[in-house]
């Protein structure tokens, strides 16, 4: 029983820091990503737990729909994957504004 739970709580902490409604992909400048999401962290004050990073192949072949997703590609161009407009507006609207 105690086995099961521990296993619980193991899935669950691993479902929760992947699972960030915020994601930020980058063909290849992970430093201009960086700086995408130091604009959310330190102008939005969103916590940082909130906002993920990965590296893709092609900013066009994302099928993402999340929650607000965006990719940075190779020519600087920050393109919104998907955006759940209820989302921003029920809960980011808590996050401060510049």
């Amino acid at each position: 029983m105690k086995f099961s739970i521990s296993l619980w709580l193991l899935v669950l902490a691993t479902t929760a820091a992947t699972a960030a409604p915020i994601k930020i992909f980058y063909e290849e400048e992970s430093t201009r990503a960086g700086w995408v999401k130091d604009i959310f962290v330190t102008t939005y004050q969103i916590p940082e737990d909130l906002i993920a990073m990965k590296k893709v192949d092609s900013c066009e072949r994302l099928k993402e729909k999340g929650k607000l997703d965006l990719c940075l590609n190779n020519n600087g161009d920050l393109l919104v994957v998907s955006v759940d407009r209820g989302f921003i507006f029920e809960s980011l609207t808590i996050f401060r504004t510049p």
